[in-house]
């Protein structure tokens, strides 16, 4: 006859069947309490950074604003965004911005359509197919924004007399401090557009074709922006010694090229004002619509090297010759040595 198993070993044989299942549901539960602790202290922090803003100046409206996520993300949703600073006003359609608990400082947002900016005078409109940012920030503050849209399309009015208007297939825009420049109050941007329609560009140049643009700069005193409208921020930015350094732009339009460094700033009459190093192929249309002689433009087009059948070896691409440098001084425009005749430029504000 078998022996009887004792009564204590079935209790410690159960203990430890139960136990893993135990210990499962008590994170679980810890884990619940830790997330509805950060969703408070979220929402905590969220009305605190409203709050400040709003002490800068800046008002900041998020109607039916709730936050979600659990188990894993902090969700933030706003069925509307718009912010009211001095005589600038923005909104947006519905936005949605996302952070991992175990990664807060990384946020992921979603902004839907469509974008009006406007400061009463100028005015920027937006549409697109898709919108996504993420913000990397830090105890200092921000480190890098990125944003990235699909099918965008904006137009401009106030700013000239006549509508500005451009489309594309795909944007992606680039933002940090820059890291060696801090007492410059400077900004690293990197704009990058893909097949856009810029019917101002096929008017200047030529073409319908589609264009590619390129562009990497960095601005200087940046800091400052108060919401007034663009004619004081500008202002503003220049009298305090605002510097745009092109480290390189970018224009690629069918045969068409150009290619650019240099600085800009905007001089006592509020003009555009600075030097460009330049590299160009087939632009010979656009020296002929400057000399008002298509066929002086041609000629002097050739002489300046841009052939627009002169193709880089196994790229397919235009071959861009160096231009004489572009200066920018006093309201004129000079291609070297030359100043370019029928062009002056008119004050910004």
């Amino acid at each position: 006859m078998a022996e009887a198993i004792p009564a204590e070993s079935k209790h410690h044989s159960r203990f430890w069947l139960y136990t893993p299942f135990v210990l499962l549901l008590l994170v679980a539960i810890a884990w619940s309490v830790a997330w509805f602790v950060i969703r408070n202290r979220t929402a905590e922090a969220l009305d605190a950074w409203l709050a400040a803003e709003a002490r800068d100046g800046r008002q900041w409206t998020c109607p039916d604003r709730t936050i979600a996520g659990y188990p894993f993300r902090v969700e933030i949703v706003c069925n509307a965004l718009e912010l009211k600073q001095g005589a600038v006003t923005a909104s947006f359609g519905r936005t949605e911005a996302i952070a991992q608990v175990y990664q807060p400082r990384l946020v992921i947002a979603e902004i839907g359509g469509p974008l009006r900016v406007t400061d009463g005078q100028v005015t920027v409109q937006g549409r697109w197919d898709l919108l996504q940012a993420s913000i990397h920030a830090s105890r200092t503050g921000l480190q890098r924004l990125s944003i990235a849209a699909s099918a965008p399309a904006f137009t401009v009015t106030g700013l000239l007399p006549q509508e500005i208007a451009t489309s594309g297939q795909h944007l992606e825009l680039h933002l940090r401090p820059n890291p060696t420049r801090a007492s410059d109050q400077a900004y690293d941007a990197a704009l990058s557009v893909t097949k856009a329609t810029i019917p101002m560009l096929d008017a200047l140049i030529g073409g319908t074709e589609p264009t590619d643009l390129d562009a990497d700069v960095t601005a200087t005193q940046t800091a400052g922006f108060r919401g007034r409208p663009l004619a004081e921020e500008l202002e503003r930015w220049r009298s305090a010694g605002g510097m745009l350094d092109v480290r390189m732009l970018s224009v690629t339009k069918g045969p068409r090229r150009l290619e650019a460094k240099g600085t800009l700033a905007l001089d006592e009459e509020h003009r555009p004002a600075g030097r460009l190093s330049m590299a160009a192929a087939g632009l010979d249309g656009l020296i002929g619509k400057i000399t008002g002689s298509r066929t002086g433009g041609a000629l002097l087009g050739a002489l300046l090297g841009q052939n627009p059948r002169a193709n880089d070896k196994g790229t397919g691409q235009p071959q861009l010759s160096p231009l004489p440098p572009l200066t920018l001084d006093n309201g004129f425009l000079a291609l070297g040595p030359f100043v370019i005749p029928n062009v002056r430029l008119q004050p910004l504000y």
